[in-house]
């Protein structure tokens, strides 16, 4: 029982919700895959597709601990991170419910400004794609320099643009193609799960 003391519960309205008794040893992990948190997953190494850069981890503030850095230069290129053969992620699970969420912070800006920043997340091989604005975001902001802002993106939403989720393998953070030159930037705890 949940109430207010015996005689001073007049006029009180509450609702429950999720009352269990339960071993929570029992209790199935949750679903999804953690491309990147506080250190590279092996099976999702950091990746630079097209500029010869080697992408690093770097130690960001108290909250953030290590992150993956990123630095663009001359060459047009994107980058993120790209699964091994064989550790491609199948979504299937979590399609309702799922998101493809991380956090980024741009510590410096591409001397040119005209590109925007993009996401952009492929099936095996390539075969599908989806690239979006990161203001696309349900959070649907620019990024600040300096400042950590996390981005989430439906899984259901990136489906119905004709994504393949029985095999990501790979998550790309990146200004427009052509545009990035100069720019440095970490990624943190980038995820597909459920909320």
């Amino acid at each position: 029982m949940v109430f207010p003391t015996w005689g001073m519960g007049e006029g009180a309205v509450y609702r429950l919700d999720n009352v269990m008794i339960f071993d929570p040893a029992s209790v199935p992990a949750a679903k999804g895959l953690t491309i990147y948190e506080n250190s590279e997953n092996t099976d999702w190494p950091l990746w630079d597709c097209c500029g010869g850069s080697t992408p690093t981890e770097q130690a960001d503030d108290d909250l953030h601990g290590m992150t993956a850095e990123f630095s663009i230069g001359a060459t047009p290129t994107v980058m993120g991170f790209l699964a091994n053969d064989g550790a491609e992620f199948d979504a299937n699970d979590i399609l309702q419910n799922g998101v493809v969420s991380f956090e980024l912070k741009v510590m410096t800006a591409p001397t040119d400004t005209s590109g925007e920043w993009l996401f952009k997340i492929e099936s095996l091989g390539a075969n599908t794609a989806v690239e979006l604005a990161l203001t696309a975001s349900q959070e649907g902001v620019t990024p600040t320099v300096g400042q950590w802002q996390t981005y989430t993106f439906s899984l259901l939403d990136l489906f119905n643009a004709g994504l393949d989720i029985s095999a990501i393998d790979v998550v790309m953070v990146f200004p427009t193609w052509g545009t990035g030159d100069g720019a440095v930037y970490r990624i943190d705890n980038m995820r597909i799960s459920t909320p």
